[in-house]
């Protein structure tokens, strides 16, 4: 995805990423109700860190990485992780299962073998299998219900930075994106004012509630903020990368575009382009049709659409309703699977959805 979307970023800035509270001067009761609201914020952010803390690893994986006719050179991937399930299930950062050779966790200074039980470059996630369990762990549950919180929501991340102990940190959730300059991402990602560096990878992030909102996978240093994939979805890759030991993506042979409606009031979603003999070219839907909704869900931009394709199975029909001119017409789209259209070197081909 780029260097700034991986865990290895980093910022010149330092990593200051602290949200400073202002109390202004007034009426003395004002003062105590917000010095009261302010220790109400720091004792819910020590209780969800007492709370967690015993499920963060720091997770280590040795690869080779071939330079042209060299011999392989051995390298140290140093990632945040937490338990997932009290069979010692561990969700953390991409690694590349063909140059990944060794991997294991540290606990409280232990370390405890295990191995890559799937990998998915695209979300930045991997699932690993710890072997030895630690005596005492803990682990956080995936709530497949779980909805995306609103910009402005706190959110607090417990990370596991090069050789510290987990530690805690605090921001603000501050935007919902699908894409990022020309990084398309496969759903809607949250970005949130925390920024991370070495070794913060893959650690994970909770609201003020205590609930997992998702993983952190990506930095953008410029604006020091991160990107997490939420909850619901880390729910889903889970579970396909323990069957499959990969996610297994849908892909429609067309591409996309938002632009603002005829009276400039409201976005909208247009069929861009068509791959030429394609099936959907064959059902009828066109270049510049807008697209109301599909299987009956509204979609009102590009993080509607590609949501709704992450969450649907390949092999899927997929019900298109969209305008053309005055007329409402519907087509039923088959979602491909992405692997059908993978050449010999294994890069995608065809549109990004």
């Amino acid at each position: 995805m780029g260097r700034w979307l991986t865990h290895r970023a980093w910022t010149r800035a330092g990593t200051a990423g602290f949200i400073a509270l202002a109390i202004s001067l007034g009426p003395p009761v004002l003062q105590a109700n917000a010095s009261e609201t302010l220790l109400d914020l720091q004792s819910a952010l020590q209780s969800i860190y007492r709370d967690r803390q015993d499920a963060i690893v720091r997770v280590k994986a040795a690869t080779a990485k071939q330079d042209g006719d060299e011999d392989p050179k051995a390298e140290l991937l140093v990632l945040s992780g937490f338990f997932v399930s009290q069979n010692g299930e561990v969700l953390t950062s991409h690694m590349p299962p063909d140059r990944t050779t060794r991997v294991w966790i540290e606990q409280k200074g232990i370390s405890y073998l295990a191995e890559v039980i799937g990998t998915d470059a695209r979300t930045n996630v991997a699932l690993l299998q710890v072997i030895n369990l630690p005596k005492n762990f803990g682990f956080i549950e995936l709530n497949p219900n779980k909805e995306r919180q609103a910009i402005g929501s706190l959110a607090f991340a417990i990370t596991s930075p090069l050789d510290f102990k987990p530690t805690p940190k605090f921001g603000l959730v501050t935007g919902l994106e699908s894409h990022f300059a020309e990084f398309i991402f496969p759903l809607t990602y949250t970005r949130l004012s925390i920024p991370i560096g070495p070794a913060e990878g893959g650690s994970p992030v909770f609201d003020a509630n205590n609930e997992l909102i998702g993983i952190l996978m990506g930095f953008i240093p410029e604006v020091e903020s991160s990107y997490i994939v939420p909850t619901k979805a880390l729910d889903q890759i889970v579970a396909q990368l323990k069957t499959y030991q990969k996610i297994k993506y849908g892909l429609l042979p067309m591409e996309f575009e938002e632009k603002a409606d005829e009276y400039n009031i409201e976005r909208q979603v247009l069929v861009k382009s068509i791959v030429a003999g394609s099936p959907a070219e064959r059902s009828g839907l066109q270049a510049k049709d807008v697209i109301t909704s599909i299987g009956g869900q509204a979609i009102a931009n590009l993080n509607d659409l590609r949501d709704l394709i992450f969450f649907k199975n390949p092999g899927d029909f997929l019900l298109f309703t969209i305008k053309r001119g005055a007329k409402e017409l519907e087509f039923n789209i088959l979602l491909e699977p992405q692997e059908d259209h993978l050449p010999e070197n294994g890069s995608a081909s065809g549109p990004d959805n």
